[in-house]
Parts: C-alpha cells; structure tokens; sequence
C-alpha cells in the first residue's frame, strides 16, 4: 500500500497556473520519511509535537508569517528549505507534479476539477506500475471541498476520469481522506514540494537573492525533484 498526500496551489489574476504537488510513500517507509520531517521540526522548534506552532508551511517560512515571523535570519528560514528538499529526493519519496494552464482553458472548464482529474490518474499509474494499491490523503480547507473530491474519486473507481482518453482507477482504494495540515508531516512535506512547483515557474528568471537561494539549494547534484509521474495540461508552447 501507498499512501499519497497531496496539496494545491491555486491559480491567481496574476498567476495563471493551478497546481497539484503529491508525495507519495510506501507503508514500509513511512516511520522512516516521518522521523525525518520531526527531526526538522524538533531542530526548528524543540519538539515535533503535531501542534499550529510546529507546522513546516512554505509560504510561512519564505515569507516570516504567523509562527515564523520572528525568524528574522533569512539564512536560518532557507535552512528548513534546505532540509525538506534532501528529503523529497530519497528515493523512498515519489513525487507526481499536475499542472494546469488556466490561460489556455475554455470557460467552462474548472482548473480545480481537472486537475483533480489528472492527479488522479497520475497517482493510479504510479501505483499500477509497482502492483500495488494507493490512497489519496489532502489537506483538509473545508467540509464542502472534501465531500467534492470523495464524490469525484468514487465517480473515477465506477466509471473512469473524464475526457476522450478517460482511464479506468482501479488502483486507489476507499475515499480521498483529509486532515489539517498541522496535524500531518506528510501533508506539510507535500505543502513544500507544491509550493517549489508553483515557486519555479513564477520565479525561474528572478535575479532577486532570495528567489535565488531556493534555486542554488535546487540545483545542487545532491537535490533531485524530478516527478515519478507529470502532467502538463493545455501544454505551453
């Protein structure tokens, strides 16, 4: 069994991309992958307690918001960054990348819905290919989107995802389970990869220090975050 914990970075007026970012780990590795995630945590903060006080939350730690706003030494902050990445790039932790140019969508179209759609798939390939069976774990924002996505996932097992190419999803099981963030290392590992996704693309050609400090962690020979599976949708010409 594999447990997949995804996030998502919505798309904005000035932003035109809405991402989803999976983590996905096998059962036998997990005590290992968690041990990781609350040895940052107890560096940070002197225990790993699963408490809002502890939550490893990248936008949080970039910008100095909420527990992190008396971090005033940049150096210290991009340290955490530093840490989380060498841990997405054991290879006991897969990746799948679901990126959708809201730009080139119909009006009718709900960036939200199809990339749901496509993690979807990505996450029943993955697990497909190593023979074995998966479950989808998000970050609990509301009751209402919850309920959505169950419904959605339930829809996918009994009939196949949408679109002319629409595929069977007979390797994730049960619904989609959600909890709060901070009350999960590995959703607070797949809030950082999403957030590096989104991060990529609005700053890759940034000369800004800061933007460029995430990107010299990236691009060391010891930091890889090539996806197990991707999806690109409209493609980018």
């Amino acid at each position: 069994m594999k447990l997949i914990f995804f996030d998502e970075a919505k798309n904005d007026g000035e932003y035109p991309h809405y991402h989803i970012g999976g983590v996905c780990v096998d059962e036998a590795h997990l005590g290992e992958i968690e041990g990781r995630i609350n040895a940052v945590a107890a560096r940070a903060f002197g225990h790993s307690g699963l408490v809002r006080g502890t939550e490893l939350h990248a936008a949080e730690i970039f910008h100095r918001k909420n527990h992190f706003k008396e971090w005033n030494d940049f150096d210290s902050r991009i340290s955490l960054f530093d840490e989380m990445m060498q841990i997405l790039t054991v290879p006991e932790v897969m990746l799948i990348d679901v990126q959708i140019n809201v730009g080139k969508l119909w009006p009718s179209q709900v960036p939200e819905e199809i990339a749901f759609m496509f993690f979807c798939e990505r996450a029943n390939d993955l697990c497909k290919a190593r023979g074995c069976l998966g479950m989808l774990i998000g970050d609990r924002e509301s009751d209402r989107v919850a309920e959505k996505h169950a419904v959605t996932l339930s829809g996918y097992r009994a009939s196949g995802t949408s679109f002319e190419f629409g595929r069977d999803i007979h390797n994730l099981v049960d619904s989609v389970h959600f909890t709060h963030s901070h009350l999960s290392r590995f959703l607070q590992l797949a809030d950082v990869y999403t957030w590096l996704l989104q991060f990529r693309n609005r700053n890759l050609r940034s000369e800004n220090f800061r933007h460029r400090a995430i990107f010299d962690i990236w691009a060391r020979d010891d930091i890889s975050l090539a996806p197990s599976k991707y999806k690109e949708w409209p493609r980018s010409e």
